[in-house]
């Protein structure tokens, strides 16, 4: 899975309400990507949206190559059907408290991945994501994000 659209969902709407509105910078040397290459930028925009929050990542990858991608999270716990260019399956997420939200991503070639997003007492976002890619591999990654 791509992992625009693997923060995009991590990140995305209402993870947290309003403190997580707003323009983040990925500080890469406090993050941890297991394997996977950092990207050279990594900025995430979440805003208000009437039925939950729009989560946009702008990506920028180690040779130049620039992506853009956004999503909408509806916080309610109930799957809803789910398709990217690596996924065919389902989504849900749930608010667990006001700093936290957890959303599960299942998709129907047996990967699947679970995000943790939570605004710390340092003021700073922190994605958890773990997961099974489509080739069968563990996905582990701690992203540390400052507000800009």
């Amino acid at each position: 899975m791509g992992i625009i659209l693997l923060l995009a969902l991590a990140a995305g709407a209402g993870w947290g309400g309003g403190d997580a509105i707003g323009v983040w910078k990925l500080s890469p040397g406090r993050s941890t990507f297991a394997g996977d290459r950092p990207p050279r930028s990594l900025i995430l925009r979440i805003e208000r949206h009437p039925r939950g929050e729009i989560f946009t990542v702008d990506r920028t990858e180690q040779d130049g190559r620039s992506t853009t991608d956004s999503t909408i999270l509806l916080l309610d716990g109930k799957p809803r059907e789910y398709q990217d260019l690596d996924c065919n399956g389902t989504q849900s997420s749930q608010r667990l408290d006001n700093r936290t939200v957890e959303a599960t991503r299942t998709c129907e070639a047996g990967a699947w991945m679970r995000f943790i997003r939570r605004v710390n007492t340092a003021g700073e976002l922190v994605l958890e994501v773990s997961g099974r890619r489509p080739d069968g591999r563990h996905l582990q990654m701690r992203l540390v994000l400052e507000r800009q």
